[in-house]
């Protein structure tokens, strides 16, 4: 028997639609995802999940989940070291989502992965960040520094005014508490904005900060 490794691999040899036939074993519907894909259009796993049967749908979602779930397990053993591994590590949730999340990850005195928290969901163009709730969890884990993450449905990276003040006031707040803020990620389509790797991290902020 073949291990999910091998199976993924004859996966990757497939096109588009055969592997949306493979899903749905049915070929209307993968001859439908397949234009979409043809024009450019966006396609999520949301828009794939609702041309399935119910039971179809409730499986592909269960496997979602047990991926993503495998994958935060093997993040515990994970040491930070620079923004690429940040983007990584964070890609499975923050793909494909078609309103702003804004996640947390905290990290202990090795720079490991201590705990990933999802702060807020908001809607297309923003998402409202609580930075009290940010320092609570990392608290509550005893996590010395941390790493804020969050996307733009709109597939532009490029960091906004407003994130600019989040970033300011959090790292303001957390120096306060001893605790790090090591970066910054905004995850665009295929890209992604890191605030240390462009020298914006410490905005107004003279203090350096150690390397990750």
């Amino acid at each position: 028997m073949k291990d999910l490794f091998e199976l993924c691999g004859e996966c990757r040899h497939l096109s588009d639609s055969e592997v949306v036939y493979q899903l749905t074993n049915n070929r209307e519907t993968s001859k439908r995802v397949n234009e979409m894909l043809l024009r450019g259009d966006h396609v999520s796993i949301e828009d794939v999940c609702q041309l399935l049967t119910p039971a179809r749908r409730d499986m592909a979602l269960a496997v979602i989940e047990l991926y993503k779930r495998i994958t935060e397990r093997r993040s515990s053993r994970v040491i930070i070291r620079h923004s690429e591994d940040i983007y990584n590590l964070m890609k499975p949730y923050m793909e494909d989502l078609e309103v702003e999340e804004c996640w947390a990850i905290y990290l202990n005195q090795s720079n490991r992965v201590a705990r990933k928290q999802r702060i807020s969901v908001g809607g297309i163009t923003s998402t409202q960040v609580d930075v009290r709730v940010i320092l609570r969890e990392a608290l509550k884990c005893n996590a010395t520094s941390l790493i804020l993450c969050h996307n733009h449905p709109s597939g532009n990276s490029r960091p906004s005014n407003d994130d600019n003040r989040l970033t300011e006031c959090l790292k303001n707040a957390s120096n306060t508490m001893n605790i790090k803020l090591l970066d910054h990620i905004v995850y665009g389509d295929k890209e992604y904005f890191s605030y240390e790797d462009e020298g914006l991290s410490l905005i107004h902020i003279s203090e350096p900060t150690r390397p990750y």
